[in-house]
């Protein structure tokens, strides 16, 4: 029995020097490394002849940045087995940390690789790369300022001044795998309370602060920060006190200045504008508001530089419903169909067809503008019973027809609303001049 246990002994002991020996022989390898402003130059003597024509595909370079394109590297042999890398940045940011990884390099030995894992760190004088000119801000949103190599937060709270307070926070960024990192390079900047409108504040960082890489600041470096004025709302819809609004109104704002974005809330629904140019937008409800109610409906825009108009609240009320006032609501939606009212109750269902990518009109509240009991198109010879026009070019319809009076596919046919003939004369003694009309998805 004690034999037995020293052999299975003997054997561990082989086995783990076997392994250890293995080890020593794929990743012992004597390396330096040289680096000054332009360039760092890897010296790896692999102890071993290597393989050099495969060489090459068993490099790889990883860094923070998450993009290897940004260094060029150039190879050299020393002898059969001595290699010499040399490594540069190549874009706009310097004095970086990478990682030069070989992994599994074959040898003239056959079944025998190398790996070598040497850490790189560049030197890079600081500069400022953005923002290079005056900088227009917002008085209450964050900015960001762009370094041309790593820094430390700390450094920057340390070498900042200027008359306003600042939050800082690192610049996060995704890699190609989804995952979040913080470039060092870039730092967003949140005003601690509001900055003053249309005033200029200097920022300074001030020489002596240093980079990651270990290089210091030269000179002083100035920033000059622009605030904004108050963009301007000059007209809503509704105006202040309007009454009788439709229950699905298109809301709209027209700015005095170029916005990049527009905002309402009413009934704590926060809507975001639809932008038909840089200033005037419009505003679209989920649902329909309730009749003779008031509401009061929020209104902001933002403009290029983040500032914010002051909120501009309107109140307004909207019309009232009888239980004899009849009204239609046009459901645009993947199911077409106009639900006819009286007062609040529902009592018909038409289903309908239209080619909505061509045809449809803005959502909104219609009124009936005028009935005829023909519709005609005379440039492609087609008609129809029972016309009942809700906008320029466009209203309800009975069965769409040829020339010859016959009927054709109504949906292919026409850009207007069209229902069977049947509906539509019904529907057309039901509509009276402003009669109220939704057309919603």
């Amino acid at each position: 029995m004690k034999k037995k246990y020293q052999m299975i002994y003997l054997i561990s002991l082989t086995t783990l020097l076997i392994l250890c020996t293995l080890y020593f022989l794929k990743n012992f390898n004597l390396s330096w490394v040289e680096t000054n402003v332009n360039e760092a130059k890897i010296t790896i003597n692999f102890l071993f002849p290597m393989n050099q024509e495969e060489f090459k595909t068993h490099i790889k370079l990883t860094s923070q940045r998450e993009d290897s394109r940004q260094f060029n590297y150039t190879l050299k042999w020393l002898n059969n087995h001595v290699v010499e890398i040399k490594l540069q940045e190549c874009n706009e940011i310097k004095g970086q940390k990478i990682k030069l990884i070989i992994y599994n390099a074959p040898t003239q030995i056959r079944g025998l690789t190398k790996s070598e894992m040497v850490t790189v760190q560049f030197k890079g004088d600081i500069e400022i790369l953005s923002p290079t000119d005056d900088l227009l801000i917002s008085s209450t949103h964050p900015f960001v300022i762009q370094f041309n190599t790593p820094v430390s937060i700390n450094q920057i709270y340390k070498y900042l001044q200027c008359d306003a307070k600042f939050y800082i926070k690192p610049y996060e960024c995704l890699d190609s795998n989804g995952k979040k990192y913080k470039d060092d390079t870039k730092y967003i900047l949140f005003p601690k309370e509001p900055l003053e409108n249309e005033r200029c504040y200097v920022l300074l960082l001030k020489s002596g602060m240093a980079s990651k890489s270990g290089t210091l600041l030269k000179q002083d470096q100035v920033i000059m920060l622009q605030v904004d004025k108050k963009p301007t709302i000059l007209k809503t819809y509704p105006a202040e006190g309007d009454k009788w609004i439709g229950l699905y109104p298109r809301f709209t704002l027209e700015s005095k200045d170029p916005m990049t974005q527009a905002v309402a809330c009413i009934n704590g629904q926060t809507i975001e504008g639809i932008l038909i140019d840089s200033y005037h937008a419009y505003f679209l409800l989920d649902d329909l508001l309730k009749p003779e109610t008031a509401y009061c409906i929020d209104f902001q825009i933002q403009v290029k530089s983040g500032e914010l108009s002051e909120v501009k609240s309107i109140n307004f009320s909207t019309t009232t419903l009888n239980d004899h006032r009849f009204w239609i609501d046009i459901r645009c939606g993947n199911t077409q169909k106009i639900n006819c009212y009286e007062g609040d109750k529902l009592i018909r269902t038409i289903p309908f067809g239209l080619k909505l990518e061509k045809s449809i009109p803005l959502f909104g509240t219609y009124y009936l503008k005028d009935k005829a009991e023909v519709y005609e198109n005379n440039k492609q010879q087609l008609g129809a019973n029972y016309w009942m026009i809700i906008s320029e070019n466009f209203g309800i319809h009975g069965d769409i027809r040829n020339a010859y009076w016959q009927r054709l596919d109504n949906i292919k046919s026409t850009k207007n609303i069209a229902i069977t003939d049947e509906e539509a004369a019904w529907l057309y003694e039901k509509m009276n001049e402003q009669n109220m009309i939704i057309i919603r998805k």
